[in-house]
Order: C-alpha cells, then sequence, then structure tokens
C-alpha cells in the first residue's frame, strides 16, 4: 500500500468539526426552544464549584426543583466563569425546564451570555469546518498526484572542478 494513501485520512477533521456545529447547532435551537416554550420554576443551588487549573476556569452547579407534576428535578450544569460571575452569590435561580428539549434547563439570568457562547462556538467550527476542508482538498490532490505519477526523483550532480 502507497503511504500516500494515509493522506486522505486529514478529511476526518472536517467532519470532526462538521458533527461539533451540529452539535453546537442543537445545543442552540434546545436552550431556545426551552426559553421559549419551557416552564419557569425557581430551583435552588444545592451545589456550586468553580475551578481554576492554569488559565482556565471552569466549575458546575447543580439545581434542584420539584415541576408541576410534583416530579423533583436535580441536574448538574456545566458552568463557565462568564456564567459563574452572573450566579454566584444566588442560592435561588430562575430556570426554564422543558423535558423533550435537547437542553432541557436553562438558568434565565444567564439565557442571553448562552446564546452568545454558543453563537460564537458555531462561528468558530464552522470556521474550522471550512479551514480543514480547503487544507484536505489540497492535501488530497496532492496525494492523487503522488498515487499517480510515483514520488519526483532527485538526481544530485557534483562538479569536482
Amino acid at each position: 500500500m502507497n503511504k500516500y494513501f494515509f493522506i486522505h485520512l486529514i478529511w476526518l477533521l472536517p467532519a470532526y468539526f462538521l458533527f461539533q456545529a451540529y452539535y453546537q447547532i442543537s445545543v442552540y435551537r434546545g436552550i431556545h426552544d426551552t426559553n421559549l416554550n419551557g416552564t419557569s420554576y425557581i430551583a435552588t443551588v444545592t451545589d456550586f464549584d468553580v475551578k481554576q487549573i492554569a488559565a482556565q476556569t471552569n466549575g458546575y452547579v447543580v439545581l434542584n426543583f420539584s415541576t408541576e407534576d410534583g416530579k423533583t428535578v436535580e441536574e448538574q450544569l456545566a458552568l463557565p466563569v462568564q456564567f459563574a460571575q452572573v450566579i454566584m452569590q444566588s442560592e435561588l435561580i430562575p430556570v426554564r425546564y422543558l423535558e423533550s428539549s435537547f437542553r432541557p434547563i436553562v438558568m434565565t439570568p444567564v439565557f442571553e451570555l448562552q446564546k452568545n457562547v454558543v453563537r460564537v462556538n458555531i462561528a468558530v467550527t464552522l470556521f474550522g469546518f471550512l479551514a480543514t476542508v480547503t487544507i484536505a482538498y489540497f492535501a488530497s490532490a496532492f496525494s492523487r498526484k503522488r498515487i499517480r505519477d510515483g514520488e519526483e526523483r532527485l538526481e544530485v550532480e557534483w562538479d569536482e572542478s
């Protein structure tokens, strides 16, 4: 097998970015659907933690609330630092809940910020998709040419004068 066939594996990168873009679009639609069609509740913060590792800050919040039909919902949500700053001092957080949504719980105080973060994520993944498609196209063209024509032979000539 020719080693240039392996260059075609670069097409896995655009596939990955396309999957990530699909996921981010699903998240965006899910939070939008939950905010529009969900039911409002007041959730109690049962646990909250923000960790800083090197230059990254991340954390989580555990929310607990009861629905209209008496079901108790307790969910741990990821908490980027931007969201943590908004809800850090709150013991009660207004939420929207829609069980059938891709994102069933939306914290109302950070909804607009969350939408903006997801929009940026979509833009970055689509940019990554376009960039890797371009790179993969040229890499595949190079690979096809090498497979078809073979490798260039370099001949070194020495002038011994």
